[in-house]
């Protein structure tokens, strides 16, 4: 073995030459075929095109939405609610408080922060743990 026998294992393979005559094996349509729109130059189909065919992506059904309820509802936290110094609290204060936007119709109370006053919460839904505390701190939920 000589330094110039020496070749790199399954790296660096030389480039295919297409249209180098018959014996080459990919000589006259340098391995197209004959005719048709692949044999031309720059043709080419998009990805996904199936020959007119409705494509897989276009026949298949889609999921996953948006609600529509959603918009209308949202989560308020406790510390949201520490900051109003009003012990009655509804939907309506909320709204000129600015801690809910005005088309909101639906709100809950979850956990996040602390609260150290008794409130009373009214129209306004609470998970258990809100409830809990509130009702311990003195508070009432209608």
């Amino acid at each position: 073995m000589k330094l110039n026998e020496l070749t790199p294992i399954s790296s660096n393979k030389s480039p295919k030459r297409v249209g180098r005559g018959a014996g080459s094996g990919t000589g006259k349509t340098s391995g197209k075929g004959h005719k048709g729109q692949k044999a031309r130059s720059g043709g080419k189909v998009r990805p996904g095109f199936e020959g007119g065919q409705m494509p897989i992506q276009q026949r298949l059904p889609k999921f996953g939405f948006t609600s529509k309820v959603s918009e209308y509802k949202c989560h308020i936290k406790l510390r949201d609610l520490e900051k109003i110094n009003e012990e009655l609290i509804d939907i309506d204060l909320l709204k000129s408080k600015k801690i809910i936007s005005k088309n909101i119709k639906d709100v809950k109370v979850v956990n996040g922060g602390e609260l150290t006053k008794a409130i009373k919460l009214k129209g306004i839904k609470t998970s258990k743990s809100v409830a809990d505390l509130i009702v311990k701190l003195g508070g009432e939920i209608n």
